[in-house]
């Protein structure tokens, strides 16, 4: 009965010992003996981040303890990961080469467009040029004999987009072309019409002239941050009801209407329309 108590106890410090083994913590004295022996900093660094999502990290970085690691010929790079071990967020090369794009993956891709930020992925919001357009508002103006402006609609096919956004309140992120910002967008309710959709981009004609831009009761605000370079983060004030709306970004170029007494007033530009289901 001694005997088998003894072996017991035996095994019981073994499988103690293995635990502290197991369990033994990364020290200074562990990067200096590293650096000792000729590892790379790389290395070094992996071992790092690895013990630190373990939990396994007992490392002194105030004073004291870089004199020391400095003086152990600690290189910077690692010392500066001693301090803070969390990697940085992940990143893709786009094209490849030595000219190739660091593109970083908590942000959209750096091709001009619309995202709706959908959990981690970005879902590319399609867009169109605005090339079909309408006039409107005709009966009004005949019967006030030219004095009530007519209208300039953009159109767009189909009673429904295509591109589906299943939140009241998405997040979007905008990637802009060159010498842009997200302030040459604005966000619209579309108007459902048969089988299209569309929206008012300009008048003309009447006692105010032409004039372009689209609806303020049809405008639907929204706040933007500057996030990386031609990246901006969008912030809608309010839920979207379930409908039709689009991004629209117009290009300011004016085009003749009617006769040379009904000028301006239309815009050409891109448009990312999407759905907002029920």
């Amino acid at each position: 009965m001694k005997k088998f108590g003894m072996v017991l106890a035996i095994a019981v410090v073994c499988v103690a010992a293995v635990g502290q083994q197991v369990t033994k913590r990364l020290t200074n004295q562990d990067v200096i003996e590293m650096v000792g022996m000729g590892l790379s900093d790389e290395v070094i660094i992996s071992k790092i981040r690895r013990m630190s999502a373990e939990d396994h990290l007992a490392l002194d970085t105030g004073v004291e303890g870089l004199r020391a690691l400095k003086a152990g010929k600690v290189p910077d790079e690692v010392i500066k990961v001693m301090i803070n071990p969390v990697a940085p967020p992940v990143v893709a090369s786009v094209g490849g080469g030595s000219g190739s794009e660091v593109v970083n993956a908590n942000l959209p891709p750096h091709e001009v467009g619309v995202y709706w930020k959908n959990h981690a992925a970005f879902v590319p919001v399609e867009g169109q040029t605005l090339s079909q357009a309408k006039v409107g508002g005709r009966a009004g103006s005949m019967f006030t004999y030219g004095m009530r402006s007519e209208h300039w609609d953009a159109t767009l096919d189909g009673p429904v987009s295509k591109n589906r956004v299943k939140e009241r309140r998405p997040e979007f992120y905008l990637y802009v072309p060159d010498g842009t910002s997200a302030s040459d967008f604005v966000l619209i309710k579309l108007v459902k019409k048969d089988n299209r959709r569309e929206f008012q981009v300009g008048s003309f004609g009447g006692l105010t002239a032409g004039k372009s831009g689209v609806k303020k009761d049809k405008a639907v605000p929204f706040s933007f941050e500057h996030v990386a370079l031609r990246t901006y983060r969008l912030t809608l004030e309010n839920e979207l009801a379930p409908g039709e709306y689009a991004f629209f970004m117009g290009t300011g170029q004016q085009v003749m209407m009617g006769d040379k007494q009904k000028s301006g007033g239309a815009a050409s530009g891109r448009i990312y329309d999407f759905s907002v289901p029920e």
